[in-house]
């Protein structure tokens, strides 16, 4: 499924704000709390330390306890709440308690203040402060268990208020957030946006490459399609030369073939004739393929079965005069396909049996198979073959071996064109045969 990319752009930024922001509203809110029961706690332990300071034991030996100033500890339901309890007897509570008395953990050792939450008499949660003490000397020594007390509503209301607070702001954060990820998209997607149009003016002006002013990452972008249309340049203009070449090669040979056709028909051998006149045409539409070929610069992906083509060819050149005594083998799967399309392959697969008849002694091989991923042809000769350097001449145009055998030297060279042009390796070598081995390399495409 295809999608934008500044739509997937802002996707990706959506959910990242939107986890970064709900991310954002718990961390706020943990710390929050934590700073708020650090108050709360400070808070408890500033009026238990009150309180211990308020308790005392009076001149007939009796504990007294001495009201905080805090007016909320004598107000009734205000939140605020101590609680002291002398020995093993009943607490005394503070005037603004109204229910049962709290039931508390008792600390472990004297003077150590510890922090708890306690569930008072009313159902409600409350966080409480203790601490036990002992007051007086001697006989007159009395344990005291001191309490103070606040409302846990009291510290959860203020932070469940922050919390939907702080959500709502997020929100209204991540809202613009959203629309400033917006705007960076665009502005990001600018030049790509700019470099579609002018890969678009390229391909319908005369212009041939892209300029360069883009951003730093776009300009690898930039150089490779720079690159591509440069090789696509030389592939024209190494077409063009090939069809003109071809063309003025054939010019003078055809016009010749003409005449004599038609001097072939007045001495009334027109079967003769016709044959000839066939071939001629056959010529024509290669020369005209050519030069047809280079006026188009966009090939489309062809592909041709080789059997019927090898077959034909086989049968055709097998009759040729002078050449009857050579054994022809024609080895190719019926469903195998080479990267041509049927004329193409027939240029090619003729190129290289024209060039193995003028060399073969009494023996062609014509083999295809297809290996993995890799697919070949091969034809073979059991004539003289060549050494590598004249391998390497052979393969450049023009590049004749034996001035006393007939052609131009084009036919590899046009054979190694036409396979670069088709993603194909061409490659010559020495034949099992004792001759020349012509190969073509490629890797088949699944259709």
């Amino acid at each position: 499924m295809k999608t934008s990319l500044g739509l997937r752009l802002m996707m990706a930024a959506s959910v990242t704000t939107a986890l970064a922001l709900v991310a954002t509203a718990f961390v706020l809110n943990f710390l929050f709390r934590l700073y708020f029961e650090d108050l709360a706690r400070d808070e408890l332990e500033t009026y238990l330390l009150l309180l211990s300071g308020n308790v005392g034991i009076g001149a007939t030996g009796e504990v007294e306890i001495t009201p905080l100033s805090d007016p909320r500890f004598d107000q009734a339901l205000s939140g605020y709440y101590w609680q002291v309890q002398i020995d093993d007897l009943e607490p005394s509570l503070s005037p603004s308690s109204w229910a049962a008395p709290l039931d508390l953990d008792r600390p472990d050792e004297f003077g150590r203040m510890i922090f708890q939450d306690a569930e008072m008499g009313s159902g409600e949660a409350a966080a409480v402060a203790s601490w036990i003490v002992t007051i007086g000397e001697d006989e007159a020594r009395r344990e005291v268990f001191l309490a103070v007390a606040i409302d846990r509503a009291d510290l959860d209301g203020p932070v469940s208020g922050f919390f939907l607070n702080s959500a709502l702001w997020l929100a209204v954060l991540g809202v613009l957030l959203l629309v400033g990820s917006w705007i960076q998209v665009r502005l990001g997607l600018k030049p790509l946006e700019n470099l579609r149009s002018e890969v678009n003016r390229v391909s319908t002006s005369a212009s041939d490459r892209l300029l360069e002013k883009y951003p730093s990452e776009v300009m690898p972008l930039v150089n490779e399609v720079n690159q591509l249309l440069d090789t696509n340049a030389a592939t024209i203009e190494r077409v063009r030369s090939g069809a003109g070449n071809l063309a003025h090669g054939l010019k003078t040979p055809l016009t010749i073939m003409h005449g004599l056709e038609r001097k072939i028909r007045r001495v009334g051998q027109g079967d003769l004739a016709t044959d000839l006149s066939t071939e001629i045409a056959n010529m024509e539409h290669i020369v005209e393929r050519e030069l047809a070929r280079s006026r188009d610069s966009h090939q489309a992906t062809k592909r041709s079965e080789i059997a019927p083509v090898a077959a034909r060819l086989g049968r055709v050149l097998g009759h040729q005069p002078g050449f009857e005594h050579i054994n022809w083998s024609i080895d190719v799967p019926d469903a195998m396909h080479a990267p041509f399309d049927a004329f193409e392959l027939t240029e090619v697969l003729g190129n290289l049996l024209d060039n193995a008849m003028k060399w073969a002694e009494g023996r062609i091989v014509v083999r295809a198979s297809e290996v993995d991923t890799t697919a070949y042809l091969i034809v073979e000769d059991d004539g003289p073959g060549l050494s590598t350097t004249a391998q390497r001449v052979a393969l450049h145009r023009g590049g004749r071996l034996d001035d006393a055998k007939p052609g131009s030297g084009l036919g590899l060279s046009i054979v190694n064109e036409m396979a670069i042009g088709h993603d194909c390796t061409f490659t010559l070598s020495r034949s099992s045969l004792g001759g020349l081995e012509a190969k073509l390399t490629w890797h088949p495409v699944a259709v």
